[in-house]
């Protein structure tokens, strides 16, 4: 597998508390199943709330910790953040929601999209290809937790242009919005 050279984190990398300190022992690229158990490791801490961050101007989000088999993030949403339709390009996803109620959509070939709701505790697993959409459902802030392997280096954003569905190449670390 190719090794990726990730670009520094726009903000400082805060120290890893103890509690997260079993992240430094991830040595290999993992597999969705692999990502949500971390996730929910995670979770247990209580850690992720230290990287709740209240934006009202748009989604926002912080890094927990990275090297290069992965990248873990905790995102934060308010009552009318979404992201639009995504995917992970070559990485795949867990999500572990810790507080509030997010709604995930799907989009099906010649059907229409579908959605639903997790709720805090519930997992997600997004294998390579996985395109989707999250928004908040319900909370005064709803947060979860989204652990990448390979990190997130690109995203495809899903765009309708004169009836067409196209995908735009976007870098890993952007605030995807809504078509």
């Amino acid at each position: 597998m190719t090794t990726h050279t990730l670009p520094p984190p726009p903000w400082p990398f805060p120290a890893l508390p103890q509690e997260l300190r079993f992240l430094e022992d991830v040595d290999h690229v993992m597999r969705a199943p692999e990502l949500v158990r971390l996730g929910q490791r995670i979770a247990a801490t209580g850690a992720w709330r230290d990287y709740i961050v209240e934006s009202h101007d748009y989604r926002d989000y912080r890094l927990v910790f990275e090297n290069e088999y992965t990248d873990i993030w905790v995102l934060s949403w308010l009552p009318g953040q979404t992201t639009g339709f995504h995917d992970h390009d070559i990485s795949e996803v867990g999500i572990t929601v810790l507080q509030g109620s997010l709604r995930e959509g799907h989009m099906h070939m010649g059907a229409p999209s579908t959605s639903h709701v997790m709720h805090a505790g519930d997992t997600q697993e997004g294998t390579f290809g996985y395109i989707h959409q999250v928004q908040h459902e319900e909370g005064e802030i709803a947060a979860s937790l989204h652990a990448y392997s390979p990190p997130l280096l690109r995203v495809g954003q899903y765009r309708e242009r004169d009836g067409r569905m196209i995908r735009l190449p976007e870098p890993g670390r952007t605030r995807l919005t809504p078509g």
